[in-house]
């Protein structure tokens, strides 16, 4: 069962990270931190199949988590990646109970949804060694993600949760502030209402909330605020602060 899974049920907020270098090397350091779950990037990187596939192999199976970003809530990338292995998927902007649906339908085999059943060659079932326990369980195994990221996302929020097998809504706050003509201003009273709309929406509708820390908004407040699921930064972003950290500055 998924580490994020197993917190939500302990009533603890999960800390998450996000990998946009398509890097195993980086992928293999980070797995080795104190952190439950790691999400590839499909959706604004350049990796690919084979990359997110020696990402996984990079994680090994006794570290954290290994989610995907896909790029669309259909996407023909999702079935290949959780053949793979990968324990949830995430697909941005998600707007209508429509998408939400098509999303939990990729994801899921029958009867919830329409995953072709490869489970008894696939890499997720050991290569079809435990097929059939792999299938009983993938339900269970499988974390599906819808991202809010739009004020039309916002406003759906009550149908989006009418949707059975959805787990989670994660609110992507760069796109969710561009959606109302501020991109990046966080600080903003529109996009500090909405966003606050978008959290009280989600947990009243039942729906474990996911998200990304903030200035002024890191782990332990939005733990406090209901968030099951939080990512603190990413490879790229980590990098880059300790390379300022180190190189910045005088002799």
């Amino acid at each position: 069962m998924p580490r994020i899974r197993q917190r939500m049920r302990r009533g603890q907020a999960a800390r998450g990270g996000w990998l946009f270098l398509g890097s195993p090397a980086v992928t293999e350091v980070l797995a080795d931190t104190p952190v439950d779950a790691l999400i590839i990037d499909l959706e604004h990187t350049c990796a690919s199949l084979d990359t997110a596939l020696m990402q996984l192999r990079a994680a090994g199976t006794r570290g954290p988590d290994v989610l995907a970003r896909v790029d669309a809530a259909g996407s023909p990338l999702i079935k290949p990646l959780l053949d793979a292995g990968v324990q949830g998927i995430l697909a941005p902007n998600v707007e209508s109970a429509e998408q939400a649906a098509q999303l939990v339908a990729a994801c899921h085999y029958p009867p919830l949804g329409r995953r072709g059943l490869h489970y008894t060659v696939s890499r997720a079932a050991r290569w079809g060694a435990c097929g059939e326990a792999y299938a009983a369980g993938a339900r269970e195994h499988t974390l599906v993600v819808a991202m809010i990221e739009s004020a039309a996302g916002v406003a759906a929020i009550p149908e989006l949760a009418q949707v059975p097998g959805l787990d989670m809504l994660f609110i992507g706050p760069l796109d969710l502030s561009a959606s109302i003509g501020q991109p990046g201003d966080y600080g903003c009273a529109a996009f500090r209402e909405l966003w606050h709309e978008a959290e009280r929406r989600c947990l009243e509708h039942g729906l474990a909330l996911g998200g990304t820390v903030l200035p002024g908004h890191g782990f332990d407040a939005l733990a406090a605020r209901g968030y099951a699921f939080v990512t603190l930064g990413s490879d790229v972003g980590l990098l880059r602060q300790a390379a300022m950290a180190q190189f910045a500055g005088g002799d």
